[in-house]
């Protein structure tokens, strides 16, 4: 299956990449920080839903695709699968909203896409569709845009994950078809940092991570950290020094009367 995504790569490049460069990019200056509208939609088992309870109070990583896609989607759903087996937490501190822009995309076609990905005992992961008004209110509030190829038959679409914050808003766009996990799990603190407090060990991870702007990910800051250790070390130093050369002078001074009782006794 690798193999074959690998080919499905390879096309994409000359065909769903081409295809992004015709399509609007969200506008994230007007986007990032926003609420999402509550929008009803209809999950893989049928049950009508809304994104809040989809969000639970949690971070909700969005992946939009739709399931006749045949390129580009097929990557996407195959690296958050990836990923998410990696990034712990979720349906604990993460939920995953996989969701067709497709009007067309029935019910059928939706228990068919989880059951071949095999989503069925993944925890807080939810497969849906919605009715066209409610899709598109929720599209029209991530500014995400896509349109039909008559040509191919394909929808042209931005590929990216969207990451909300568990108070429902947009935190980050993560663009391309291949996700890091280092860049998510950042992702995922951040966004968490909006709605809650993080635990000193999340605090001190994200620390240790800035988000550079010329790639759009989260990168490790091995500076900050080498600057965090030189700085530790240099006031573990200090006393040291100072209390160092007492216990030394203390030290010598013992090691001198001892010596002269010694001298003493043997005389």
């Amino acid at each position: 299956m690798k193999f074959a995504l690998l080919v499905l790569l390879i096309v994409s490049l000359f065909g769903a990449n081409a295809a992004e460069a015709d399509m609007k990019s969200p506008n994230e200056k007007a986007t990032l920080n926003t609420a999402l509208p509550s929008v009803m939609l209809i999950d893989s088992y049928g049950k009508t839903v809304s994104l809040k309870e989809i969000i639970g109070g949690k971070v909700l990583i969005i992946s939009l695709i739709y399931t006749k896609c045949q390129t580009a989607c097929l990557l996407i759903t195959d690296s958050v699968l990836s990923v998410v087996d990696k990034v712990e937490g979720q349906g604990e501190n993460y939920n995953v909203l996989t969701l067709t822009f497709d009007p067309n995309d029935d019910q059928k076609q939706l228990e068919e896409f989880r059951h071949i990905w095999r989503l069925d005992k993944k925890r807080g992961w939810t497969v849906a569709r919605g009715e066209k008004s409610e899709v598109d209110t929720l599209l029209k509030a991530l500014d995400f845009h896509y349109a039909l190829d008559g040509e191919t038959g394909e929808f042209l679409h931005p590929n990216m994950l969207i990451v909300i914050t568990p108070k429902g808003k947009i935190s980050k766009y993560i663009y391309g078809v291949n996700y890091d996990e280092n860049n998510l799990k950042a992702s995922i603190l951040a966004a968490k940092k909006e709605g809650s407090s993080l635990s000193l060990t999340e605090g001190v991870l994200l620390w240790c991570y800035r988000y550079d702007p010329l790639t759009g990910a989260y990168i490790f800051d091995w500076a900050l950290v080498c600057e965090l250790i030189g700085g530790i070390t240099f006031f573990i130093s200090i006393p040291f020094f100072f209390w160092g050369r007492l216990v030394l002078s203390k030290i010598k001074t013992l090691s001198a009367k001892i010596f002269l009782r010694r001298s003493f006794s043997d005389s």
